[in-house]
């Protein structure tokens, strides 16, 4: 593959990457501090009712970081596939 063609496929995957980043951890990240917000706001819960959205954040909150640990893991493999063969083997 030509230099030219390789960084237009690199372009284009980095392109990708970045919408994954927005419609993933960054969307899930947004929906954590809304209903952090929300529940902070919100004096007149019980107790039940808390845990119930304290346990709802933990599950976007662990959400919003498996999505980041997979972008990072692509992120990653970009990085790896601009970097040429012989200086991989230097590492």
């Amino acid at each position: 593959m030509s230099d030219s063609a390789h960084a237009t496929v690199s372009c284009r995957a980095l392109a990708i990457l970045a919408q994954q980043l927005h419609d993933g951890p960054l969307q899930e990240l947004l929906e954590l501090h809304r209903k952090t917000s929300l529940l902070s706001d919100e004096m007149t819960l019980d107790e039940r009712e808390r845990l119930q959205q304290l346990t709802e954040l933990a599950l976007v909150s662990l959400s919003a970081m498996e999505q980041f640990h997979a972008f990072t893991r692509e992120l990653r493999a970009q990085i790896a596939a601009l970097v040429p063969p012989s200086a991989r083997d230097l590492h």
